[in-house]
């Protein structure tokens, strides 16, 4: 915990001391103090930090100021990704929750909120988080020391299009799907994975866009299959049958001759149709809206399952929802990761979980990040999940190892 990096912004002096003093007491050692927005982003620029705490209400533009400055900076290219956030205010709870989700739509990966004054117990609490949330961000970016700070070098796009273009860069990871009643795995969803041949891990949200732009969408999936296809023969080689779900873009789904693709290599492989999942991923564009749908009843019709992911974030969400013939709902982890903190956040998962049980759908909570969040869904009613609470992402040894260790355990 000594070894956290935080940077303080706060406007008066006296708001500032007390808990700087919390944090001296807890073992911190590099503190940084700011007491206006634009020496917090000049600072944020020059030198990496772990935890940035920031007032709501600043004499300059307010802390929302300070979060669109690196949401800018993220997107030039100056910063690698954003720190973990605490928003530390006497502000309402109301406005707390809305900068939480402000930070969050901003790319804050790990947000949190606390009114003013915080006791040495809430801040104790606080750092434990942020080192456990530190310690994931290092397993999941497969590196030593800590991923993800301000200040390493962005990967360019030239050298994302070079990972893609050598060979035995791209594979897939699985992230396992949890009963939550008992914690037993149930399906699984496949996640793309790039590295730079001398850089190592390139993350999804970075290599994705530029796969997008080279029009490698489809390639791309048919990749991904591939991977699902061979975890799957290597499972009913040990006879386990369980679902495993790959990503793709209303685009991708629209693509002419989709649908006999995917059945042709899936029928090749000789595997039920029914242990394939399609995840519906984006928005629908209206010149290919029933393109999508055609290809979507046919993959339903056949035997395959359809998920509408990411659940709750786009305008057509309703719409798609009640057009499409999905089997299941993933309800997207902006809300579930939040909604702890988020009285708004907490309503939209419970009120989606009823929905999605009275249409009849499987409803996957994405995001779940603690026991307390596997708590709190059992008590929505909802029955699967899936996060770094439960597992995180793993390679496809990996996961059959997992699901033998289970059987043993069952048996």
């Amino acid at each position: 915990m000594e070894n956290l990096n935080i940077m303080l912004v706060s406007g008066p002096q006296r708001e500032s001391e007390p808990l700087q003093r919390l944090l001296l007491q807890a073992g911190i050692r590099n503190i940084r103090c700011c007491g206006h927005i634009r020496e917090a982003e000049q600072e944020l620029l020059r030198e990496p930090v772990d935890l940035l705490i920031c007032d709501i209400q600043m004499p300059d533009g307010g802390g929302a100021e300070l979060v669109a400055k690196v949401h800018a900076g993220l997107r030039r290219g100056e910063l690698a990704d954003a720190p973990m956030l605490l928003w530390h205010s006497r502000a309402s709870k109301t406005l707390q929750e809305s900068h939480v989700r402000l930070a969050r739509e901003a790319g804050f990966n790990y947000v949190w909120a606390a009114s003013l004054p915080m006791d040495a117990d809430a801040c104790l609490r606080l750092l434990r988080q942020v080192v456990q949330a530190r310690a994931a961000m290092a397993e999941a970016a497969g590196a030593h020391g800590v991923p993800g700070r301000l200040g390493t070098r962005p990967f360019s796009e030239q050298e994302v299009i070079e990972a893609l273009c050598s060979k035995g860069t791209i594979s897939i990871d699985l992230q396992p799907l949890v009963r939550l009643c008992d914690g037993a795995v149930i399906g699984a969803e496949a996640l793309a994975r790039c590295s730079h041949p001398t850089r190592g891990n390139i993350r999804p949200a970075v290599f994705l866009p530029v796969v997008n732009k080279l029009g490698l969408d489809l390639l791309l999936f048919f990749h991904v299959l591939g991977g699902v296809i061979a975890t799957q023969q290597a499972l009913a080689g040990q006879g386990v049958q369980l679902p495993i779900a790959i990503n793709a873009s209303a685009g991708t789904l629209a693509s002419p001759n989709i649908v006999s693709e995917i059945m042709s290599r899936w029928d090749r492989a000789k595997l039920s149709r029914s242990l394939l999942v399609i995840e519906l991923t984006e928005n629908i564009e209206p010149e290919i809206g029933l393109d999508l749908m055609v290809a979507l009843n046919q993959l339903r019709a056949n035997g395959f399952g359809i998920a509408c992911d990411d659940y709750g974030i786009g305008i057509s969400s309703l719409k798609m929802l009640s057009d499409m013939p999905f089997s299941s709902l993933k309800l997207d982890q902006l809300f579930v990761a939040s909604m702890l903190e988020s009285s708004r956040h907490y309503e939209i998962v419970r009120s989606s979980i009823q929905l999605g049980k009275e249409l009849k759908l499987q409803v996957v909570a994405e995001g779940v990040e603690s026991s307390r969040h596997i708590k709190a869904l059992r008590e929505m009613g909802c029955e699967v999940g899936q996060g770094f609470g439960l597992h995180r992402p793993m390679a496809p040894q990996r996961y059959i190892e997992l699901l033998q260790q289970e059987r043993m355990a069952w048996h």
